[in-house]
């Protein structure tokens, strides 16, 4: 995985929840469907990486990551940016899949100053289940884009990286797709807050309630008609 682009990311989906209103405590509070399969894609990538190995071996555990990732993120696309995940996840999966191997860009290896120069580059044997290869199918998807500490990204890994970006600025928001908020429920969850922080002031509350509720009963009461307001002042003149 792109440590440092993942950093980054996850720092800036902390500035924008934090900018719309939302908590990091929330991060904490957050049950994501079957999160044991994202779980255990990303801990496959970062062992990829991390060992070091090449061959079969890691591409196999590359397809079987980058495949675990996008059905987590595939069930939980509710989750604002999450489809952005899914689909740069699925891209990576697509093109690794396709060429049995993540194809990489011997320019562009260049470029992040990997290699000397491109002819170079063409010569080195990749981990991680990545291989050199600027012919492949579906080239244009592989780790084509040179970063400036090193480092070859693919298009896929942009999008999954601003897709992270926005879950995490989601998740501290509690925000999902296509889920509305009915009248009234913010001053539900203000109520429930104060409850919980303050628990000496249940019996102010409680009274605001009882007070607001009168005032809502008065306003839905029906006005009296002309005829029963005649007799009323009729009455009283008498």
């Amino acid at each position: 995985m792109a440590l440092i682009p993942t950093l980054l990311a996850l720092g800036v989906g902390v500035a924008l929840g934090l900018r719309w209103g939302g908590s990091i405590s929330n991060v904490a509070e957050w049950r994501p469907e079957l999160w044991q399969l994202g779980l255990g894609g990303v801990s496959l990538l970062v062992i990829t990486d991390v060992i070091g190995f090449g061959g079969t071996p890691a591409v196999l555990l590359r397809i079987v990551a980058l495949g675990l990732i996008t059905a987590f993120a595939v069930l939980n696309v509710t989750t604002g940016g999450m489809v952005l995940v899914a689909v740069g996840f699925g891209l990576n999966f697509l093109v690794t899949l396709i060429n049995w191997g993540m194809p990489t860009s011997a320019s562009a290896l260049a470029s992040a100053g990997i290699a000397d120069s491109a002819e170079a580059a063409s010569a080195l044997v990749l981990n991680g289940g990545r291989e050199v290869a600027d012919g492949a199918l579906l080239g244009f998807l592989g780790d084509v884009i040179p970063l400036p500490w090193g480092q070859v990204i693919s298009i896929g890994d942009i999008i999954w990286l601003v897709g992270l970006a926005l879950v995490t600025a989601s998740v501290m928001r509690r925000y999902e797709v296509g889920r509305r908020g009915r009248p009234g429920s913010g001053a539900v969850v203000r109520a429930t807050t104060a409850i919980r922080s303050r628990p000496w002031g249940v019996g102010l509350l409680l009274a605001r309630v009882r007070a607001c509720t009168r005032r809502v009963s008065a306003r839905g009461a029906p006005a009296a008609r002309p005829s029963e307001a005649g007799s009323r002042a009729g009455r009283s003149a008498r």
